[in-house]
Order: C-alpha cells, then structure tokens, then sequence
C-alpha cells in the first residue's frame, strides 16, 4: 500500500484543519479482501488519527484493524467503523477519568520527596505530602499541631489559578502559621491539569 496515495491515507490534520467536522470525507483502504471505499464525517476520521497516534500505528493500519474487527455481516461498513470508534473511545474515556482527576493529578505530583502542599482557590489546605508534615515539625518544632497550619502565598491562590495557565509553574513568597509561630519560605507553584484548574500544588524550595 503506497502511504503517500491521496486516496488510501486517514485524514491528515491539515484535512481537518479545513473541514467541518460533519463534512463526510470519502477514502479508500487496502485490506486483505481488496480495496474498501468507506464515507466518514471529519470527526471519525480524526478520532481514528487519534487513535492511530495512540497506538504508534499509521492511520491506514488503525482503519484496516477496525475494518477486521467489524462484524463480517455488517451491510454498513461505514456505520459499523462508527460504532467501534465510538465505543474504544468510550470504554478509553472511562479508563482515563480517574487519572485525570484533579486530586490524582495531586497525588501523583506530591509522591516526589520534597514537602509539597495543595490549596484550592478559597485558600483551603486540600492535601500535604509526609515530607511537607516532617518539615513543619523540623522548622517549627515549639508550634502546635500542624493541622492547624494556615498557609499564605504571596499572590492569592484564585489569582494563581486564573492568570497562570494548567500544566505552568512559577516561584512564590509563603508564609506558614502554626498558632503564633511564622515560618517564610519560597516555593515553586505548579497549576496541575485539567484546566480549568480549581487547585494548585507548590513544593517547598527552602
């Protein structure tokens, strides 16, 4: 199969780029049963281009895979493609959603070994990690409990969260109170994925 051919390559991303996402696009496909003429909106194609990507395959062998997982007796191939595409997004959508939540994303960013905290944007403190309480407990050893910790960055959270876009970091002044006791640090705040993001995590960086 000549990848190159116009009538045998999935859409490109310039395609989509000009096309409605409800435009069909016709193309055919090798397979081992001979050529295959299939009629699918811009959307398929770019989900199957996704797909492709994902699975480290040109989009010509993600088309004739799904091809050979359609039923043989499918009368519309077309519509057949559009159900499996649909469904592996689906069922992939569902294995993703819980490692794309916003305190799995946390979670995972504070199992580094550096004290690291979590506020949402009303400055609540939602996570720390275990470094984060040996710290506090080091520096600020006549304080009090540490969650009584009350913990202030030099630029409101909210205004972190609005103006520093998901997946960016910058440093930031911190001051922590336990009771009466202060401690004033720097520490490096990241705004993890998804956007909009309604909690940040900062690391501690002396």
């Amino acid at each position: 199969m000549n990848d190159s051919a116009p009538d045998t390559n999935g859409v490109t991303a310039s395609d989509l780029a000009h096309a409605d996402y409800a435009t069909p696009i016709f193309r055919t496909v090798n397979t081992h049963k001979g050529r295959v003429a299939l009629r699918l909106e811009a959307v398929f194609w770019d989900a199957i281009a996704t797909m492709a990507h994902r699975a480290s395959v040109k989009p010509p062998d993600m088309v004739r895979d799904l091809i050979s997982r359609s039923s043989e007796e499918a009368t519309n191939l077309s519509s057949a493609l559009r159900s499996i595409v649909t469904r592996q997004l689906l069922v992939e959508n569902d294995r993703l959603a819980p490692l794309a939540s916003a305190l799995s994303v946390v979670r995972l960013l504070q199992t580094v070994p550096t004290p690291s905290f979590a506020l949402d944007k009303n400055k609540q403190l939602v996570r720390v990690n275990d470094e984060f309480v040996r710290y506090l407990r080091s520096v600020m050893a006549k304080a009090g409990a540490v969650e009584r910790a009350q913990l202030r960055l030099e630029r409101p959270a909210d205004v972190l969260l609005t103006e520093i876009p998901a997946g960016s970091s910058i440093e930031c002044g911190l001051s922590i109170h336990v009771d009466n006791h202060e401690r004033r640090t720097q520490a490096r705040i990241i705004i993890p994925p998804p956007a909009p993001a309604n909690i940040l995590v900062g690391f501690i960086i002396n």
